[in-house]
């Protein structure tokens, strides 16, 4: 059969239906998918360490796992007591030494391996007390020293499995083409992508792996890169309504505030009244840390448009936050001038300047006249369509409106340059002078009942409290999935215990026993919106004392008097996403606080927790985050999708910057190169890319 690329992957002899529709959920439909699946991880049996030298080397490195090639003097099957359970032992010698090896239940190996065979063992190598030596155990093997790749397996389908594949299919490797100009391959030193790809399936070394890893994961961010340099270009070939601020009128609606604005404000504020002043529509990010001020910046954006006689349409991702908006613009600037459109409500003065809502305002056969600004409220949670649509409300074909979305998810200027490259940015630091602190304690369980005695004193004095957990209930609707090496070797998943983890039904059974004179509700993401919306609006009437949540408070809700803000199994959260928790705290005139309960016993986890009780700042924190978790930590689990990256780190400020030159290089002349605009058509789609 003569096959190409696109050839469907049962056209490999050995691949029936059976397989290759696990091979399908791996996400391999096609031959070429195969080549783009990459290893997670690689086993190096390539450094070799002499068993005389183990001693010395365990003291220089800080893990215990080592490659040792040598001879097997002996292997035996040793029955335990307990029953069906099964230790070989064997030793394995070089010119150095000797070295114990142990493998459990593995009896197999006794019979596969005799004296005098030749191995590469790669494991954990402890210092066995008993035995006064040290010992290797539950290595993995290989019959010579190279870096074996380990790829993603589903039961059914190995890492073996997927290497044996790939050596049937690399023949076709000389059907793929080069895609990137040879001048930012010479320019950034990359290797070609068909080496690329060959050394990320199989590395003769170190060197010529790393050297792959950064082609792959360059022509990742280049394209995220690219794809934001042309949304740019695209926009600035359009025309939008120039809007010259009455900057006395906007002086004397900042004076009538009952508070000065931050520098910050007024930096945003100003840098978005010069952007509507261009024919150019404005496409500019609001990133204002928890309780800086953004709605204020966005709405005092609006004013400057609605005294020029154009509308502003605003739309936020949950009816209560659309509410929210509402009341803010209508005190400033009277209900007659503001109009309100979701699911369960709509009403819209004649003469009204300033137009929010939800979903509701994108429905089919919804327009706008002399639309001058869209805003979008956390723009993260919205869909590429979502945002489109809403841009094209009210736009003719010759003019399109101005552009802010705005977001309290706090992002390092790593991630604007990787993800919102197409994106002016605005950034709020500073918070109101008239904001209080919010003190944030790392709590032991044993200081729970004292914890939910000061929830009581705050609740007698009047305020309400917040309680997250990050599960729905105990069967587990969100896990956390780990990888043990079982006794056999083999790779398992493993649900860690539910009943160890905090769910909001169950803590909200608890509280009602503990709490039985106070109104209690629960929230969570499974809920109806109108469910959520009516139990949200409960809580901000005062109509109940203490909300128990997972992450759908996260952002945006705005309880003035709520005042205590706790946090279940605080170590399953990033530390930005727990700033915006508190965040839903210390937004009226009481004090506020944040109690952390954590079961971890992990160092690492508990001084990482421990940053938020000496940092108020969101962006350090998501730095923290970004350097230590990932960027998943910052976004959240729904971002997953966005930031699903194979082999670029966002962390990599380097390469991202490598990316960004030269994307900004190649975009004018991008029809010169019909191999990389048909890659971008491919990767956009992949990846989904907001």
């Amino acid at each position: 059969m003569n096959l190409q690329l696109d050839s469907k992957i049962e056209s490999i002899n050995g691949v029936g239906p059976k397989m290759a529709l696990k091979l399908n959920r791996l996400g391999i439909d096609k031959i070429v998918d195969l080549f783009y699946f990459f290893p997670r991880k690689y086993s190096d049996y390539t450094d070799i360490t002499k068993i005389a030298d183990i001693p010395e080397v365990l003291r220089e490195r800080q893990d215990n796992v080592l490659t040792i090639k040598g001879t097997l003097l002996g292997i035996a099957n040793k029955r335990t007591r307990r029953r069906g359970f099964t230790v070989t032992e064997g030793v394995l010698a070089d010119d150095s030494g000797s070295l114990k090896v142990v493998w459990f239940n593995q009896p197999y190996l006794g019979k596969m391996f005799k004296a005098g065979s030749r191995l590469v063992l790669n494991g954990r190598v402890n210092f066995d007390s008993f035995s006064n030596s040290y010992v290797i155990e539950s290595p993995t093997r290989a019959n010579q020293p190279k870096i074996q790749p380990i790829y993603p397996e589903i039961s059914g389908i190995s890492s073996f499995y997927i290497s044996k594949l790939f050596e049937h299919a690399k023949p076709l490797m000389d059907q793929i083409e080069e895609y990137l100009p040879r001048e930012i391959l010479v320019k950034n030193k990359l290797p070609g992508i068909r080496e690329a790809i060959l050394n990320i399936h199989l590395p003769k070394n170190s060197d010529l792996l790393d050297k792959a890893r950064e082609r792959l994961a360059f022509d990742e961010l280049f394209f995220i890169s690219l794809k934001s340099v042309l949304a740019k270009a695209k926009i600035e070939k359009e025309t939008a309504p120039s809007i010259k601020t009455d900057i006395n009128s906007l002086r004397e609606i900042i004076g009538q505030l009952p508070f000065a604005l931050t520098s910050d404000q007024r930096k945003a504020v100003w840098q978005i009244i010069k952007d509507i002043e261009k024919n150019v529509p404005m496409n500019r990010l609001l990133n204002g840390d928890v309780g800086s001020g953004k709605t204020l910046v966005a709405a005092l954006a609006a004013f400057s448009v609605g005294e020029r006689g154009l509308k502003t349409i605003f739309m936020a991702p949950t009816e209560i936050l659309a509410n929210q908006h509402c009341q803010t613009f209508a005190t400033l600037f009277g209900e007659n001038e503001v109009g309100i459109m979701t699911a369960s409500k709509k009403s819209i003065p004649s003469e009204a300047k300033y137009i929010i809502g939800t979903h509701a305002l994108i429905q089919k056969g919804i327009s706008f006249e002399d639309v001058g600004l869209v805003i979008v409220d956390e723009q993260h949670r919205f869909g590429v369509k979502q945002r489109a649509a809403l841009s094209n409300v009210g736009c003719s074909q010759k003019m399109h409106p101005h552009f802010l979305s705005m977001t309290a998810t706090p992002i390092p200027r790593t991630l604007h340059l990787a993800l919102f490259g197409d994106l002016d940015v605005s950034v709020i630091v500073e918070k109101p002078a008239n904001r209080k602190e919010i003190i944030t304690r790392f709590v032991g369980n044993y200081h729970r009942d004292k914890a939910y005695d000061f929830i009581k004193k705050q609740i007698e004095s009047g305020r309400q409290a917040f309680v997250i957990c990050p599960l729905i209930e105990e069967s587990g609707e969100l896990s956390v999935k780990g990888e043990i090496k079982s006794l056999n070797s083999k790779l398992f998943t493993l649900n860690l215990l539910e009943e160890e983890r905090k769910s909001v039904k169950a803590e909200y059974e608890k509280l009602q026993k503990i709490f039985p004179d106070y109104s209690i509700a629960m929230l969570h993401g499974k809920m109806k919106a109108k469910e959520k919306d009516e139990i949200m609006t409960r809580f901000s009437e005062n109509k109940v004392k203490i909300l128990v949540s997972t992450s759908v408070v996260e952002v945006g809700v705005d309880i003035p008097n709520a005042s205590v803000m706790i946090i279940e199994d605080a170590d399953r959260f990033g530390l930005a996403q727990i700033h915006q928790f508190r965040g839903r705290v210390g937004r009226g005139e009481h004090q506020s606080y944040c109690f952390l309960f954590s079961n971890s016993k992990n160092e690492r986890t508990i001084s990482r927790l421990e940053n938020l009780e000496k940092v108020s700042d969101g962006f350090k924190l998501a730095e923290i985050d970004l350097e230590t978790r990932g960027p998943g930590a910052i976004f959240g689990l729904e971002q997953s999708g966005l930031l699903d990256l194979k082999m670029a780190s966002i962390s990599d400020r380097i390469l991202i910057e490598k990316a960004t030159e030269s994307a900004k290089e190649v975009a004018s002349e991008v029809d010169k190169y019909p191999l990389l605009k048909k890659k971008l058509g491919q990767f956009l789609i992949n990846k989904h890319l907001e």
